[in-house]
């Protein structure tokens, strides 16, 4: 993982899952990033999956959702 988590909680859809996504693009293989959100972004979970990503969670606190996303080896 590279840096901070990024914090999206706050923003308003659909930008977190837009900048998600666009740090996904820039994923190279293996690669990874942090997120955290205000609950599980579960209407995401399948456009991860189409672009090669794996995901876990990290914490699931009331408020600060914490989401680990790599690009698919």
């Amino acid at each position: 993982m590279s840096g901070e988590p990024i914090d999206l909680r706050g923003l308003t859809p659909p930008e977190p899952m837009t900048r998600m996504l666009a740090e996904l693009a820039a994923l190279g293989d293996g690669d990874e990033f942090e997120v955290i959100l205000p609950h599980a972004p579960v209407p995401l979970y399948a456009l991860l999956k189409e672009r090669g990503a794996e995901w876990e969670t990290v914490s699931d606190e009331p408020g600060c959702f914490v989401l680990c996303v790599r690009r698919a080896r």
